[in-house]
């Protein structure tokens, strides 16, 4: 899937079709996003800005712009029924990845 497919599939995708894993809950607790945050940038197509291929095949890493500052980084997973599993997700700060990248 390139970017232009995904963001058909999720302007196509139904709220009852975004599931969420166990991680993402766990995970949820130690950083400042939540299951209602994440669905409502799912929906929000035009703030993705950028999509990564995953270690397997059906899986994506996306990027959708919060703010000049901040970009919500969701891990999901669509299967062949069409939904869309949301395994991890959090916010990541510019200049954090800035330093990564050096």
């Amino acid at each position: 899937m390139e970017l232009k497919e995904v963001k058909g599939f999720l302007e196509q995708l139904n709220q009852d079709n975004i599931a969420f894993d166990s991680h993402f809950y766990k995970r949820s607790l130690e950083r400042p996003v939540n299951e209602g945050m994440v669905r409502c940038f799912l929906s929000k197509t035009n703030k993705l800005y950028k999509i990564e291929k995953g270690k397997e095949e059906n899986r994506f890493k996306l990027w959708f712009k919060m703010s000049s500052k901040y970009s919500l980084v969701a891990i999901v997973e669509v299967n062949a029924a069409k939904v869309l599993k949301v395994i991890s997700a959090w916010n990541s700060d510019k200049k954090w990845q800035n330093k990564l990248r050096q």
